[in-house]
């Protein structure tokens, strides 16, 4: 089930994972296991994870990569064009799947 971004899809405060320059971790949809099936034309999409609590974001941090706080969530609708251009076009949080492009 995508459920399309609005603001009380997301929690006030997340965090993600950038590597070393702060590039966005992003990952296509079939690395997310904890999704269950998906449809095969929705596998090739590209996303974001993002993480509820800082423990959680640390445990899968990498050695190339670091943990930022994202405080106002808000700022995924401020950059939703930018994430788009980018082929960003879903956020995964805690097995939920969050749509831009809808």
């Amino acid at each position: 089930l995508c459920r399309s971004l609005s603001s009380d899809v997301l929690p006030n405060c997340v965090y993600m994972l950038v590597d070393k320059t702060v590039e966005l971790d992003v990952r296509s949809l079939k690395d997310f296991t904890e999704l269950g099936a998906l449809d095969p034309k929705d596998q090739d999409r590209q996303a974001i994870y993002l993480f509820s609590n800082q423990r959680s974001a640390k445990r899968v941090c990498g050695r190339t990569q670091r943990v930022i706080k994202v405080p106002d969530t808000s700022v995924f609708k401020i950059s939703k064009p930018f994430l788009l251009a980018k082929g960003i076009t879903r956020l995964v949080i805690e097995g939920s799947l969050i749509a831009l492009d809808k």
